[in-house]
């Protein structure tokens, strides 16, 4: 039987419901199931973090690190690895210090922890063992020349070097070492680096007069730094007196007629103090004055001794009225003795070592000389001779007593001794120099055209004024050093110069020229080599571009031309008239000086001879100036229109 229409229509719609209410159901469950797997998603199981140490420093052959080590992290990009927190320290237990680097820098086995930890708490931890021994070397300085004084002073030159240097280490070495004086102390712990020498870095040679302290240094293959020290007084200087007259009277020829007392006027010493002195006939330093009452001529020496034991003296002659000798009763001897000195003299200065010994001794009457001495006083100390080794002003005595026991003296001989030094050691660019280039030839003759090459009149002294031409006047004073290498010193022509011509059609052959006169003109026993000066010159000193006169140079511009600088010093080419060249002369390397001279050029000797001094005072008229310099204005405005044209 067959259902009705409302029946089946009611059938369909329970059908509907039903169908829709298993989608819901099913979308309902589709969605729990989704919204559960995102929740999964976001749940994450903890996990551990890995880091990794390492280790920084010197490492030797047996793995022990010899130098300071330092920990860090090793590739670790804390930021890309989600890590915020972390640390590095000796502990076993985490420690985040937020440091990522360790320094170790004692000895012993050392464990180094380090730490890390991220965002969500989850943490890890590494660590690394090193072994260290580091260890400091160690020197010790010691004098290895000197002559002693007193009181801890020396009285010479002062050479100081190592007497150990020490590693105290079996696997490290002794790399540098160097000696050095002490300048200034910085924090009272640093020393600031001072003065090295140059003769050895394993030695240091004291030349100065003073308290100077040495400091060594010793450099092991690790770079590690150690020190030593030593202090050496130093006084080589002769101590100095005068006497004076502190009673007495004295008539008008300067014969005291009454008992003379005498005492010191002055007692110095330029590096210690004077620690002993005393006054008498023969040498003592206990008596401060001395009573003349003999009659004739008493000399009466001062004695002064300083704490370094050097000794000196200075003396006085008291005259009083000549008593009537008395009646011989027997025959007298007489002891005398003369002196002579050997040495090299120049003027009134003896140069380097110099001896002062007995030229002759003996006396009268049968009488024969059984002792004698010389020396800075009179004093029967058995030495036929004396010999000075240092710079300074000395009183040498001679004395001799005879077989009567009478005795004699002979001197003071004065002497002022200067040791000479090379002159490289002394001199710097742009010091005088007082140079004898030589005396002029008959071919160095007045030029009278441009196609000539002259110079001096023949004959004419090269300190006096030459006339060139109307408008020139020249002289050839004036050396001042150029350059200082090594111990070859370069001196320059820098006075008002020479006039010289050259053919404007061959500046080549004027250049050969040049150089032939300079060599032939300047060349002495104090020269090695002579030149003129050339553009390489002008552009290495800058110190002697300008000279405050016009000059050529003998280094052609072209073909025709020289360079040329005005006493502007502005450099520019020539032109037929090469005005002023410069010499220069290279010296030997064995030229030395004993100092300035009175114009405060430095002197010259070689082989005992002394340089002949320039006569740096002349002076010329204001016209001759002011025509020298028109003339220059004038050359320069006609090179000028030259080249413009």
């Amino acid at each position: 039987m067959y259902d009705n229409e409302d029946e089946i229509k009611r059938k369909r719609r329970i059908l509907f419901i039903t169908i829709a209410v298993i989608i819901t159901l099913i979308i309902i469950l589709l969605i729990f199931l989704f919204i559960r797997s995102k929740n999964n998603e976001n749940v994450t199981e903890p996990k551990e973090l890995t880091c990794e140490l390492k280790a920084t420093g010197t490492l030797n052959e047996n793995n022990v690190y010899t130098s300071e080590v330092i920990i860090e992290f090793k590739n670790m990009q804390m930021e890309e690895l989600g890590i915020y927190n972390y640390g590095i320290s000796d502990s076993n237990t985490p420690i985040y210090n937020k440091k990522t680097k360790y320094v170790i820098n004692t000895n012993g086995n050392h464990v180094v922890y380090g730490y890390v930890e991220d965002a969500n708490g989850n943490t890890g931890n590494c660590k690394i063992e090193v072994e260290t021994s580091l260890t400091q070397p160690t020197c010790e300085l010691e004098v290895i020349s000197g002559t002693v004084g007193e009181n801890d002073w020396y009285t010479s030159d002062v050479v100081v070097g190592f007497k150990s240097k020490n590693s105290n280490n079996e696997n490290v070495t002794i790399e540098k070492y160097y000696i050095e004086k002490k300048i200034s102390d910085l924090n009272n712990e640093d020393v600031i680096k001072g003065e090295v020498p140059d003769e050895n870095i394993d030695k240091y040679t004291i030349k100065d007069n003073q308290t100077t302290q040495l400091n060594g240094y010793v450099i092991d293959s690790n770079g590690t730094k150690g020190m030593c020290s030593i202090t050496i007084k130093k006084d080589a200087d002769t101590p100095t007196c005068s006497l004076k007259v502190i009673s007495g009277t004295q008539n008008s020829s300067g014969i005291y007629t009454s008992e003379v007392t005498v005492g010191f006027n002055t007692k110095d010493d330029k590096t210690s103090e004077v620690t002993e002195f005393g006054i008498g006939t023969a040498e003592n330093y206990t008596e401060e004055t001395a009573v003349v009452t003999a009659s004739g001529t008493t000399t009466i020496y001062g004695y002064v001794k300083d704490s370094a034991g050097n000794k000196g003296n200075c003396s006085i002659q008291i005259k009083r009225p000549t008593a009537p000798p008395d009646p011989p009763e027997k025959p007298q001897s007489y002891p005398s003795c003369t002196l002579e000195v050997v040495g090299s003299l120049s003027g009134n200065t003896y140069l380097g070592n110099t001896t002062v010994r007995f030229k002759s001794k003996g006396s009268t009457n049968g009488a024969s000389i059984t002792s004698y001495g010389i020396g800075t006083s009179a004093q029967l100390n058995g030495q036929d001779s004396y010999t000075i080794t240092t710079a300074g002003n000395f009183n040498i005595y001679g004395m001799v007593k005879d077989s009567n026991g009478k005795t004699a003296t002979c001197g003071p001989v004065n002497l002022n001794v200067q040791i000479p030094t090379l002159l490289s050691s002394n001199v710097k660019v742009g010091d005088y120099v007082a140079y004898d280039a030589g005396t002029w030839g008959s071919s160095a003759a007045i030029p009278t055209t441009n196609k000539n090459f002259g110079g001096y009149e023949s004959g004419k002294s090269k300190n006096s004024s030459v006339k060139c031409r109307n408008e020139d006047t020249s002289t050839a004073s004036g050396w001042r050093v150029l350059s200082v290498n090594g111990s070859t010193v370069t001196i320059i022509h820098a006075g008002i110069s020479e006039c010289y011509y050259h053919d404007v059609t061959s500046a080549d052959e004027a250049i050969s020229t040049l150089n032939n006169r300079a060599r032939t003109t300047y060349m002495n026993s104090f020269a090695s080599d002579a030149r003129m000066m050339t553009l390489n010159d002008y552009n290495s000193n800058t110190t002697f571009q300008n000279i405050g006169s016009h000059y050529y140079m003998a280094t052609r511009k072209d073909n025709t031309t020289l360079y040329y600088v005005s006493y502007t010093g502005r450099l520019s080419g020539g032109s037929a008239r090469a005005n002023g060249v410069r010499p220069i002369v290279v010296l030997k390397s064995n030229v030395t000086t004993t100092g300035k001279n009175s114009n405060g050029a430095w002197v010259l000797i070689l082989d005992g001879n002394i340089s002949k001094d320039f006569d740096t005072n002349i002076t010329y008229p204001k016209s001759y100036i002011e025509l020298f310099n028109n003339t220059i204005e004038k050359v320069e405005e006609i090179i000028n229109r030259i080249v413009k044209n």
